[in-house]
């Protein structure tokens, strides 16, 4: 990756990181802090999103990396499945 030489100075990764720590205070205090299993899955998801560009970066081509992202997306939306589960309830 051209200019970058930790995944620590991706925006996308610095972005997700920022996400993160909202999605673990408001599932710290959110009306469905109660389920702690849900909590579990939507904490688990968002810190596999850092995780997963984190190691996309590490394998050090571009096809890996947009693999990776792949895999950050497809946390994302796992994330949003739980926090839509939870509003339903």
């Amino acid at each position: 990756m051209s200019g970058v030489s930790n995944f620590t100075d991706l925006l996308i990764w610095q972005k997700a990181r920022q996400w993160s720590k909202v999605i673990f205070q408001h599932t710290k205090h959110s009306l469905f802090s109660s389920d702690r299993r849900l909590v579990v899955q939507v904490n688990d998801s968002s810190e596999s999103v850092m995780s997963n560009i984190a190691e996309g970066f590490g394998r050090g081509t571009q096809g890996e990396f947009l693999v990776f992202l792949g895999y950050a997306i497809a946390s994302l939306r796992g994330r949003g499945q739980g926090i839509l589960a939870a509003c339903s309830v």
